[in-house]
């Protein structure tokens, strides 16, 4: 915003205010007297304007293009299962048998002929092996047993319960 101060002079505008009030005659004029003229009179008058002028324009603002790319990845759960958990079939007995270990028979192991290669090499140079009428460990229980010092064989009945063998390779039917 601009503030301007103007400053005006005027003579006319006073004396004529000065003759009207005098209704005309001069004062200083008497009777067959010469006239006097009137004394000159400065007005002065200061007037004081706001001018408002326009802002100049401003400069045009700046485009800016913004660009956001945004990824989610979402992995959502597994579904829940509410299926009863199938049943699994029983294992079937095994045609193999693990070198150390007490097996049930028909059902960690199949009935028949087995043979081994003998002891392991971590034996003490004999395996053991046996065959039982019960699980209970008692002695009365054992069927046959024996020590290999080489490669041997045993048929294991349907009647046996256990077969327990202890420091010998594995065995593998044969029949």
């Amino acid at each position: 915003m601009r503030t301007r101060t103007i400053t005006i002079v005027s003579t006319a505008g006073l004396l004529a205010g000065l003759t009207a009030c005098s209704g005309g005659a001069n004062p200083g004029t008497a009777a067959g007297a010469a006239p006097v003229p009137p004394p000159a009179v400065t007005q002065t008058v200061t007037v004081t304007a706001t001018v408002t002028a326009p802002a100049p324009p401003a400069p045009p603002a700046p485009t800016v293009t913004v660009t956001v790319t945004a990824t989610a990845t979402l992995t959502a759960p597994p579904p829940a299962t509410t299926a009863p958990p199938a049943e699994t079939a029983p294992a079937e007995p095994a045609d193999t048998i693990a070198g150390s270990g007490t097996f049930l028979v028909g059902t960690d192991i199949r009935p028949g002929t087995y043979r081994t290669a003998g002891p392991n090499s971590s034996s003490v140079g004999m395996c053991y092996w046996e065959r039982s009428r019960a699980a209970d460990g008692d002695l009365g229980s054992i069927i046959a047993n024996e020590n290999l010092m080489g490669q041997g064989v045993v048929t294991i009945k349907k009647t046996d319960v256990v077969f327990k063998t202890q420091g010998c390779q594995s065995w593998t039917k044969i029949g």
